[in-house]
């Protein structure tokens, strides 16, 4: 017997073995995902939507805004009540032209700038950064008009003008 030829038909039959197999799982691919789309039968057979409806964090929706991350309003509240001092920021927006500037803690987009302070609690070792647009020749000013424990950086009256380039505002360190 010529191993060649063995060889040969051995592998001819493998082949159409494993070609037949991933056929065989293509049309049960096709078939299982027919099969999800009925409502009832896919709550039957997914355990994903056993559990959909219910929030894995407290409505934790995160949007994204210049590529960052922001905390929502209902998370923002969680975010408040930790313990740690308390910065008050206020924008002084230029007479000309428009800005949209955003407040970052720690890479992520917290409160968005307007006409009211924006009051938030940081820890130390956070990073207090503005990120936005500003149109026009000037630039927007944002201070820190309050700061409610003891800090060695940043000091109250601290002034940062931005036309909206991604700028850091203070590094909180306490004394």
């Amino acid at each position: 017997m010529d191993f060649d030829r063995w060889l040969q038909r051995f592998v001819t039959a493998i082949e159409k073995i494993i070609f037949r197999v991933a056929l065989v799982f293509v049309v049960l691919l096709f078939i299982v995902q027919a099969v999800l789309l009925n409502g009832d039968l896919r709550l039957f057979l997914s355990k994903t939507d056993k559990v959909e409806g219910k929030p894995v964090m407290q409505e934790a929706e995160a949007r994204e805004t210049m590529g960052r991350k922001i905390i929502t309003e209902k998370t923002q509240s969680s975010y408040l009540t930790q313990e740690g001092i308390t910065l008050v920021l206020e924008l002084k927006a230029p007479p000309e032209g428009s800005c949209t500037l955003y407040l970052l803690i720690n890479n992520e987009v917290v409160e968005q700038f307007g006409n009211e302070s924006i009051c938030v609690n940081v820890q130390p070792g956070d990073l207090l950064e503005v990120i936005g647009k500003v149109s026009g020749d000037r630039p927007a000013s944002i201070s820190i008009v309050e700061i409610h424990g003891k800090l060695k950086s940043p000091e109250k009256g601290y002034e940062l003008k931005t036309f909206g380039e991604r700028d850091l505002i203070a590094w909180i360190i306490p004394e």
